[in-house]
């Protein structure tokens, strides 16, 4: 436990539970890497007052019911739009900080293949078109492909990227669903780094992956350190200043 910190079993008649960004991993447990135990969402009802408000990041109908049989509320984060928008420059950032270690060669002239444009997807695409590389936005809706063409991104339709991707030498995911198959995989440079920036279950088969030797990052819940993190925690706390959740 960190300093000033109060163990959960003394925690009573709660008003508010802020929960992470990411709830929990397994729909079961809080996600709390640094936590000495595993603590069950279930057991934080405990500490709280009747009518208490748990607000939380992605929390799904299922974690809903766990705190709903309390008759507790709970608010989800990402109901927001701001957040949702703050979140993505640090994973952007996040995934240019994976591929600046990971690679041998510089961002400036790598050929960059991003699929999916949504908010990340294009957030994540700028970023690296920034500072230099060559970089295709992949996605269906001829929307997305014209909002590509416009933040100056090669557009490409998602089917015609997935048919060859041996010019690239960054692969980067935002599409949660396995998209990048064994046969789509089988096109890939040796050379080449995939970073899957996608919530579960992800956008690769990271079992064909491995037998075919291909580098394969499944960058969950980034911003990656705590510096990024403490930005987007403190969005949060913004947000629960206001009358949105109270």
């Amino acid at each position: 436990m960190g300093e000033g910190s109060v163990p959960l079993s003394q925690i009573r008649n709660a008003d508010v539970l802020v929960l992470p960004i990411i709830v929990t991993n397994d729909g079961v447990h809080l996600n709390a890497p640094f936590s000495e135990s595993d603590i069950t969402l279930l057991s934080l009802t405990q500490c709280l007052k009747e009518n208490a408000i748990v607000v939380g990041g992605h929390i799904t109908p299922e974690i809903a019911g766990i705190f709903k049989q309390g008759g507790f509320r709970t608010f989800d984060y990402f109901t927001r739009e701001e957040l949702i928008v703050k979140n993505c420059i640090p994973t952007a950032e996040g995934a240019l900080q994976i591929a600046m270690e990971e690679l041998a060669v510089t961002i400036r002239g790598l050929n960059v293949l991003v699929l999916g444009y949504g908010r990340v997807g294009r957030t994540t695409a700028r970023l690296f078109s920034s500072v230099g590389a060559n970089v295709s936005g992949a996605a269906r809706k001829f929307s997305d492909l014209a909002w590509c063409r416009a933040d100056g991104i090669e557009p490409i339709h998602t089917n015609d990227a997935l048919n060859d991707l041996s010019r690239y030498d960054l692969i980067i995911n935002t599409v949660p669903s396995k998209i990048l198959d064994r046969s789509r995989l089988m096109t890939v440079s040796k050379d080449a780094l995939l970073i899957d920036l996608a919530s579960k279950p992800g956008g690769v088969d990271f079992d064909a992956a491995g037998e075919l030797g291909l580098k394969v990052i499944w960058a969950l819940s980034l911003p990656l350190n705590a510096k990024k993190q403490n930005r987007s925690y403190a969005t949060v706390l913004l947000l629960l200043s206001d009358n949105h959740f109270l």
